[in-house]
C-alpha cells in the first residue's frame, strides 16, 4: 500500500493499477505505451529481446512508470527530471541488486558486486562515472527468473518516489499571509527563513485578508524558506492551486530561483494596489 503521503500526487491510484496482475495487458492500451516502449532513460536501458525477454517485460513496464510519474505527480514540478530519474534508476539497480542475495549469479565478478554495492547504498541520486562505464543492468536483468512480474520494481520506484517526496526541499518566495507574523506563517513552522528578498516587474493588490501580485512594472517584498516538499500540498490547498493563485518558478533580485504563487489579473479587479509593493505597509 502506499505510504500516505502520496495519495496528494495521485500515486495511490497508480498503486494500484500496478498491483493488477493483469498490469501489462492494462497498459499496452494506453496513449503512453508506445513512447515508454523506446527508453527509460540513457543510464537504464534493458536488451529488448532474446533470452532477456523477461526483463525486456519489466524495461517496458518501467518505462510506461516512469512516463506516468512524469505527467501523474509534482516531483517533476519541482525537482529537475533528470534528478528525479537517476533516482529512481538507482533505486531499480538497488532492488535487482538485492535480489542477487538468494540467486546464483554467475559471471559477475566479485570485484564488481562490492563496487555496485558500495554505490547503489548511497541514497542519491548521483551516478559515478565508473559506473557510468559499467552499469549493473543488463548483468542483473540476467537474473531475473520467469516466475517474476514487473511489481516488485515498480513498488520500488514507487518507494523511491516517496522517500524523494518526503526527504526533498525546496526555495519558496512568500509575501502575505505566510510571512512571519502573519496569520498563515504557522503552515511553515518546520521551514528554514533563508533572507528577504524581491521580485521585479510584479505589483501588488490589497484583497482584504491577504495579498495578490500580478505582472506588472514594480517591486514586490517577501520573505524566502527553505521548505520540505511535503509543505506544498498545504500550501496548494491554502492557495487553491492552481485555481486562484499558480505556483510557478520565478528569479528574485538576488539571483536565486524560488517557487513563488502569482495571481491573475481576472482576481485584482476594484482592489487596491500596494504601491510600496510590501503586504506590511497594507492600510
Amino acid at each position: 500500500m502506499m505510504n500516505h503521503s502520496l495519495h496528494y500526487l495521485t500515486l495511490a491510484a497508480l498503486a494500484d493499477r500496478i498491483a493488477d496482475n493483469d498490469l501489462l495487458t492494462r497498459i499496452a492500451g494506453t496513449p503512453l505505451w508506445n513512447q515508454a516502449q523506446v527508453k527509460i532513460t540513457s543510464d537504464w536501458q534493458p536488451p529488448p529481446e532474446g533470452q532477456l525477454a523477461v526483463a525486456s517485460r519489466h524495461g517496458c513496464a518501467l518505462s510506461w512508470l516512469f512516463q506516468e510519474l512524469k505527467t501523474q505527480t509534482f516531483l517533476t514540478e519541482l525537482l529537475h527530471p533528470e534528478y528525479v530519474y537517476r533516482y529512481l534508476v538507482k533505486a531499480v539497480w538497488r532492488y535487482q541488486f538485492d535480489s542477487l542475495k538468494d540467486r546464483p549469479s554467475p559471471g559477475i565478478p566479485a570485484g564488481d558486486r562490492l563496487h555496485w554495492e558500495q554505490e547503489l547504498n548511497l541514497d542519491s541520486p548521483s551516478i559515478s562515472d565508473s559506473l557510468r562505464e559499467n552499469p549493473p543492468s543488463r548483468l542483473l536483468a540476467e537474473t531475473l527468473q520467469e516466475d517474476d512480474t514487473p511489481i516488485g520494481l515498480l513498488q520500488a520506484v514507487l518507494a523511491a518516489a516517496d522517500r524523494l517526496f518526503l526527504t526533498e526541499f525546496v526555495d519558496l518566495f512568500v509575501y502575505g499571509s505566510l510571512m512571519c507574523g502573519e496569520i498563515n506563517h504557522y503552515l511553515l513552522e518546520n521551514a528554514e527563513y533563508i533572507a528577504d528578498d524581491a521580485i521585479a516587474d510584479a505589483e501588488l493588490f490589497n484583497l482584504g485578508p491577504y495579498p495578490m501580485f500580478v505582472p506588472g512594472t514594480g517591486t514586490l517584498y517577501g520573505e524566502c524558506y527553505h521548505i520540505p516538499l511535503t509543505i506544498i500540498p498545504n500550501l496548494d490547498r491554502l492557495e487553491d492551486h492552481p485555481h486562484f493563485y499558480q505556483r510557478l518558478w520565478m528569479q528574485c533580485l538576488s539571483g536565486q530561483t524560488r517557487l513563488v504563487y502569482q495571481g491573475f489579473a481576472s482576481h485584482i479587479q476594484g482592489c487596491p494596489q500596494i504601491m510600496s509593493g510590501s503586504w506590511r505597509d497594507r492600510q
